[in-house]
Parts: structure tokens; C-alpha cells; sequence
């Protein structure tokens, strides 16, 4: 059966349409709850899911930064990305509950995966999932406020981004 498990992530982490679910208002909130509840009610096999589709998530993020090369203007300014930012902290939260959940019902291997994608997906908040102010301060304006981003447009478009991947 974990081998099923096993084959199940990869399959969920790059299945096309799952990011766009956490874009959309009312269905990312429902996706997220409804991802919990699974881990809540089955935690051997919500565990499996849930990390696939964080995995997911985190994957089409880096595509887009890494492969596609999207324009800070345009990453800045999506309403799509912001709610995508605010789903991963969500996404974050939950999987440590979950995480918790399958610690006092014994599942070792989903704590484990549960801690893990809470840590990955906090840890690489700043570099997959920044704000418009982290932006402003990577490319070197520091004091840019929220408020002043769109008089920088262009010059977002310019910048690079620094990040802390490879490229």
C-alpha cells in the first residue's frame, strides 16, 4: 500500500489545474478545509494527498518564477498571485495540524510529512510566495512602500528579482 502512496505524490504534484484552485476566492478556502478534513477524518491517505497537492503548488510556483521567467509587474500586480500567497500560509498552517492529527493516531510517516511541508512551504514563503514589499526591498528599494508599487511598474518589469534558487 505505500507504494501506491508513494506513486500518488507525483502524480498530484504535477497534475495542471490543482494551483488555479487556490486562486479563486471561495474555492481555494473550501479546497483548503476540504484537503483537512480528508487528513482529519482518514490520516493515513489524507496525508498523501494533502502533500501532493502542497507539492503542487509549490511546483507551479517555481515554474513560473524559474521556467516561465514572469515579469515582476505582472506577479506583483495579479490579484490571483496574492490569494495564491495567502492559500500557501493556510496550506502551511494546515499541514502542521494535520501533521499533529497523525502524530496521536500513530501514523509516524504522515507526522513526518505533515511537519516537513509546513517547514518547506514557511521556509520558502520569502522565495516562491513573496509580497510586493519583499520584492521592492530585493530589487533594491527598500523603502518603497506597498502604496508606491504601482509608480514602480516599470521598473519592476526591469528588475530582476533576486531569489535564492539556482537558476
Amino acid at each position: 500500500m505505500i507504494i501506491v502512496k508513494v506513486l500518488l505524490l507525483p502524480v498530484l504534484a504535477i497534475l495542471p489545474l490543482l494551483p488555479l484552485a487556490f486562486t479563486l476566492p471561495v474555492i481555494r478556502t473550501i479546497a483548503v478545509i476540504g484537503l483537512l478534513g480528508f487528513w482529519m477524518l482518514d490520516p493515513s491517505w489524507g496525508s498523501w494527498v494533502y502533500v501532493g497537492i502542497c507539492l503542487n503548488l509549490m511546483w507551479y510556483r517555481a515554474y513560473l518564477l524559474y521556467v516561465e521567467k514572469l515579469r515582476m509587474s505582472v506577479y506583483v500586480f495579479s490579484p490571483t498571485t496574492g490569494m495564491q500567497n495567502s492559500s500557501s500560509v493556510w496550506l502551511a498552517i494546515g499541514a502542521a495540524i494535520g501533521g499533529i492529527r497523525s502524530l496521536t493516531v500513530g501514523d509516524l510517516t504522515g507526522a513526518v510529512l505533515g511537519g516537513l511541508v509546513a517547514v518547506l512551504l514557511i521556509g520558502l514563503q520569502g522565495i516562491l510566495f513573496p509580497n510586493p514589499a519583499v520584492i521592492s526591498q530585493g530589487c533594491g528599494y527598500p523603502n518603497v512602500s506597498p502604496e508606491d508599487l504601482p509608480s514602480f511598474m516599470t521598473l519592476l518589469e526591469k528588475a530582476d528579482y533576486p531569489t535564492g534558487l539556482p537558476p
